[in-house]
C-alpha cells in the first residue's frame, strides 16, 4: 500500500463496488484526498469494467489460439530453411557476374591478337562484327541475373 492510504480505503471500494454510500464514508471523503482518490480510480476502474462486458461475443478457445500459432510458425520454417539457400544462390549470382564481366576482354584481346598489320575491308567488317558480339552478353547477363534473383525469392 502506499504510505499515503487511509485504512478506511477498502471501505471505499466496498462502497463503490456496491454502490452503497454510508453518510459517514461520504464525509470522510471530503476529507481525505487519499479516499477520495480512491473513490475516482475505483469509479473509473467499474465504468470501464462496465465497458468490457457490454462487447459482444466470446473469447476464442485458447488451445484454439495455440493451435493456429503453432500452425502460423511451423507455416514460417520453410522460408526460414530457404534463406540460405537464397543467400548461396545471391553470392553465386554474383561470382558468376563476375566471371562472365572478363568476357568481353579476352574476346577483345584474341581479336587484337588476330588482327593482321593491313586491314582490309573484309576484315574490317568482320571485326566489327566480332566485337559487337562482345558486348550483347551485358544486358543478356542482366536480364539473367535479374531473373534468377526473383524466381530464387518466389521458392
Amino acid at each position: 500500500m502506499n504510505v499515503d492510504s487511509c485504512p478506511k480505503s477498502e471501505a471505499v471500494v466496498q462502497a463503490v463496488r456496491s454502490n452503497n454510500w454510508p453518510d459517514s464514508l461520504r464525509a470522510h471523503i471530503d476529507r481525505c484526498k487519499s479516499c477520495r482518490e480512491t473513490s475516482q480510480v475505483a469509479s473509473w476502474m467499474a465504468r470501464m469494467a462496465e465497458s468490457f462486458e457490454s462487447i459482444p461475443g466470446e473469447l476464442p478457445d485458447p488451445e484454439l489460439i495455440w493451435l493456429k500459432a503453432k500452425i502460423n510458425r511451423r507455416s514460417q520454417l520453410p522460408a526460414r530453411a530457404l534463406l540460405p539457400l537464397k543467400a548461396g544462390g545471391l553470392f553465386g549470382a554474383a561470382g558468376l557476374s563476375l566471371l562472365l564481366a572478363t568476357v568481353p576482354e579476352s574476346a577483345w584481346n584474341r581479336i587484337q591478337a588476330w588482327q593482321p598489320v593491313e586491314l582490309s575491308i573484309t576484315q574490317l567488317q568482320e571485326l566489327l562484327v566480332a566485337t559487337s558480339a562482345t558486348f550483347w552478353w551485358i544486358p543478356l547477363a542482366a536480364v539473367l541475373l535479374f531473373l534468377f534473383v526473383f524466381t530464387t525469392s518466389e521458392v
